[in-house]
């Protein structure tokens, strides 16, 4: 018999070289899809497309190269320039998968894509497929109301290989679809606040009424006008703590008005109050009044203007600018003011439009913006316009209006909160935070919380000096804020009256509390109620005896 010895020390080499070379060469031309996958995972869609289709030509990993494909253009809400890929892919088996399908459905999932996922999982055929895969799939026949199918799905699960939270998540929304409703909108303790209707026309309905203009209120900036872009399959929970809201309802009573409260530890929202159809608290704006006077104290003492020479103030009750009389409130005016406490208690125009002359509009308007004027905040839900500059500032007189809250600015009564944080942060202006992520029927968090902007629009001892001040309007004994006075509780507060007087004028309140250590800030707008050292004290005292054990 010949020896092969000989033939195998020459071919054995050759052998392992050619199994080297073929591993590197797959290894190699794996690269390309490596990258296109890196840039999809990290959001840049569009480069990892034209990677994709670039490299595609090369022939080779075809079936990676039309899974990424489907895959980017799917997760970039392109579903007509997915299909062709998802063609190509029917009917073969991938044996070796890009992207885990438990991936993909979660990208799908955070756009409340349930049934593209679907699309997909029928189009791409894994070879040994992954207990998650069939789970998934469950949970995207139960979110498009195959509850049969899901059924089905859900016993195929392997349940030792799953996370268990994810199978009872997907069990209580399968057995929440046989009822008809489902929890849609929780509180920060999980409590159901709104349910979404199964069937059609899947309504949106408010299970406390506290959150009804909220919820389904007229108007765009509502969670049911939302529920185009939600969908009713991820359930939403939020910052808002029904204590809160509740206390807020109780206080403003018969007032058409509104109600929005902050934690300044966190700038989570914990309630968002209107006692009317409309939700009042975000989509009205109010002409200010003097709660501007607030951010005008700020601007002057952060930016250093020479206040210690103007005290002792005389308010005679007119201010002479540039020959026309502009009128205190109190007519006869209010005297010898002392210092800025007594100025920002008795709310003094004449004084506060002094402070305004000398600052000038340039920086009492770069302030205003730095306070979120001409803005928006995104509160996750939606996003909100804040207050507004309105009309022409164009002479000193009118530069005097601007400064005290009228003719020349709009605001909501979130805004109002907003600002309230901020001083109680002394100076430090946070975008409020409302929602604290959506999950979906398998009770992953599929949207995290909105991040939060932060801004120092002024310095800490600026702010607090205007926080003493602040505090004067309650514990003066004429201060505007003194009925509002509350045992036990420091406050820090100021009123505005604004509007129309035909129409006995909107009450206004900015305030925050404790001082020390502030755990609630809140924004007031009481429509046609009279003078805010009346109706508008009352609704924030009110308020706060409700929420009295939070802030202990």
């Amino acid at each position: 018999m010949p020896d092969r010895s000989p033939l195998r020390r020459i071919f054995a080499p050759l052998i392992v070289a050619l199994i080297v070379l073929s591993v590197l060469f797959a290894a190699i031309t794996w690269m390309p899809l490596r990258s296109a996958r890196a840039e999809w995972r990290a959001g840049r869609v569009a480069e990892s497309i034209a990677q994709a289709e670039s490299w595609s030509r090369t022939q080779m990993w075809p079936n990676q190269y039309q899974q990424i494909l489907a895959i980017a253009f799917l997760t970039s809400g392109r579903f007509d320039a997915a299909k062709s890929h998802l063609e190509v892919l029917r009917g073969r088996e991938l044996w070796l998968s890009l992207v885990p399908k438990s991936e993909v459905a979660n990208r799908l999932f955070a756009r409340g894509e349930y049934a593209h996922f679907l699309d997909y999982d029928e189009a791409v055929r894994e070879r040994g497929e992954t207990a998650d895969a069939v789970l998934y799939r469950a949970a995207a026949l139960t979110a498009t109301d195959r509850v049969a199918e899901a059924v089905n799905a859900l016993r195929a699960v392997d349940r030792g290989a799953v996370d268990s939270r994810k199978v009872s998540a997907l069990e209580a929304a399968l057995a929440q679809r046989r009822t008809g409703q489902s929890p849609y909108v929780l509180d920060r303790d999980g409590k159901t606040i709104a349910t979404y209707g199964v069937a059609l026309p899947h309504d949106i309905t408010p299970v406390d009424r506290d959150y009804a203009a909220l919820i389904d209120g007229d108007g765009k900036l509502t969670i049911a006008s939302q529920k185009e872009h939600f969908g009713g399959n991820d359930t939403i929970e939020t910052t808002l703590d029904s204590a809160v809201q509740h206390a807020a309802m109780v206080a403003l009573q018969k007032h058409r008005g509104s109600l929005v409260a902050i934690d300044p530890r966190t700038n989570e929202i914990l309630a968002i109050v209107s006692n009317d159809r409309k939700n009042l608290a975000l989509e009205e704006q109010y002409e200010p009044g003097s709660i501007i006077k607030v951010l005008t104290a700020l601007n002057a003492v952060n930016t250093n203007l020479d206040l210690k020479s103007m005290f002792p103030y005389h308010c005679s009750g007119d201010l002479m600018i540039d020959g026309r009389h502009f009128g205190d409130w109190v007519p006869q005016g209010h005297g010898t003011l002392p210092d800025l406490n007594e100025a920002l208690a008795q709310s003094c125009n004449v004084f506060f439009a002094d402070i305004g002359l000398r600052l000038g509009v340039d920086r009492l308007r770069r302030f205003m913006t730095s306070a979120g004027f001409d803005g928006q905040t995104d509160l996750g839900l939606f996003k909100v316009p804040l207050g507004r500059t309105t009309g022409e500032i164009f002479n000193k007189f009118e530069t005097a209006y601007y400064a005290i809250g009228l003719e020349h600015e709009t605001i909501t009564t979130l805004h109002i909160a907003m600002i309230a944080s901020m001083i109680a942060n002394r100076g430090l202006l946070t975008t409020p935070r409302l929602l604290r992520g959506r999950r979906s029927v398998l009770g992953e968090i599929v949207v995290g919380p909105t991040p939060q902007a932060q801004a120092r629009i002024a310095s800490r001892e600026a702010s607090e000096r205007v926080v003493q001040a602040m505090v004067a309007v309650v514990t003066h004994p004429k201060g505007t804020g003194r009925r509002a006075d509350i045992d036990s509780v420091s406050l820090a507060l100021k009123t505005g009256t604004a509007g129309k007087r035909e129409n006995g004028y909107n009450a206004q309140i900015m305030a925050f509390a404790p001082v020390e250590s502030p755990k609630i800030a809140f924004g007031i707008i009481a429509e046609n109620s009279g003078p805010a050292e009346y109706a508008g004290a009352k609704i924030a005292r009110d308020f706060l005896d409700g929420v009295r054990d939070r802030l202990r």
